[in-house]
């Protein structure tokens, strides 16, 4: 018994890993998915890393039973990542990270929304939208300071932009933008 139990819980961790693993591998494909280059080499590992795929979200998306409507709303992403870094001063990869990006995804038709160039703080935030449905927000966020942080945020999905705060409330992502 105990090792018909034992051969039943491998099989399934292993289902899901391959699920998992599969289903990471198809998301690069998505139309809202953005690359970004690791910064780890330049600011070690991110003070915040989040990687959530569609199988992860779908657990999220059953545990938040207290508001169904934000329920929905996660249901209907397929990954959620973001990587936030302390940049202490140097500032200069994740700047060049964003240009690289900003190019790249114009080319691609993502329309930038907003951009911000202070002399502190740079901020683009991009969506890909198809077919009057948003697929893909990207938000890229370098402050620089003393204990500056350089943000990176790829949502892809389904995606109400009126709704957009409860989504990233729920998974306790502060992007603010109200």
């Amino acid at each position: 018994m105990k090792k018909l139990f034992l051969s039943t819980f491998a099989f399934i961790s292993l289902s899901f890993f391959l699920a998992c693993s599969a289903y990471a591998q198809d998301i690069t494909k998505e139309r809202g998915y953005v690359e970004f280059t690791n910064l780890d080499a330049e600011y070690g590992e991110p003070k915040v890393m989040v990687n959530l795929n569609k199988t992860m979200l779908g657990f999220v998306s059953k545990l938040n039973t207290s508001d169904p409507q934000t329920s929905e709303i996660i249901s209907k992403l397929k990954a959620v990542r973001v990587n936030i870094y302390d940049i202490a001063g140097n500032d200069r990869p994740a700047l060049d990270l964003i240009a690289k990006v900003s190019k790249e995804i114009q080319a691609k038709n993502w329309m930038p929304i907003i951009s911000v160039n202070e002399d502190d703080e740079k901020v683009r935030i991009f969506t890909k939208v198809t077919d009057d449905i948003m697929d893909g927000l990207v938000v890229m966020v370098v402050e620089n300071s003393h204990d500056g942080e350089a943000v990176f945020i790829n949502i892809v999905g389904e995606i109400d932009p009126e709704q957009l705060n409860a989504v990233t409330d729920s998974l306790n992502i502060d992007v603010d933008l109200r």
